[in-house]
Formats: C-alpha cells, structure tokens, sequence
C-alpha cells in the first residue's frame, strides 16, 4: 500500500484472485508435460540410435532432449516430437 497509494486492499485481492484463475487454466498442460518428462526418463523405452515410430512419424532417435525427441525420418527430415505426444500414445521401438 505504501508504494501503491491509490490501490485498497480489495484490488489485490481481486488481482490475486485473477491471478489464480490465470493459473488454473495453465496448470494441467504444464503439469502433463512435466510428468511426461519425468516419466520417460525413468523409464527410458528407447535410446538414441533406435529405430521408434510414434503418432505416425517414424525414425531413428537423434537426440532425447529434456521436453522433445528428435528423430531423422528415413527422408532425412528432422521431426521434433513432444515428449508429452510420446508418453501419451503408443511407441513402437525396432
């Protein structure tokens, strides 16, 4: 209040109410995407070099970065697959 004198205290409580609202909408994507990501690195179901096909891509396994996958397509197209698309759906590993 002192470094905002025009602001009554229910302005902040309506802005931190505001604010929660905000979060809670943002909330269950980032959470999703966190547990994907721990998940998948306990449990590693496949390692660089694999061949893995995942929602329709397919390839080898060039990098296994913290939120993604990278793959090479036998095209030599570079895809970047989410880790929360690979944790959700089913990866087939050759």
């Amino acid at each position: 209040m002192i470094a905002f004198p025009a602001w009554q205290p229910a302005d902040l409580i309506s802005w931190l109410g505001l604010g929660s609202v905000g979060i809670s909408f943002a909330f269950p994507d980032i959470f999703k995407y966190f547990l994907a990501e721990i998940l998948l690195l306990l449990h590693e179901p496949f390692q660089l070099g694999d061949r893995i096909i995942v929602e329709g891509f397919e390839g080898r396994v060039e990098k296994i970065l913290l939120r993604s996958t990278q793959i090479i397509s036998d095209r030599g197209e570079r895809v970047i697959v989410p880790k929360a698309i690979v944790f959700a759906n089913s990866v087939r590993v050759s």
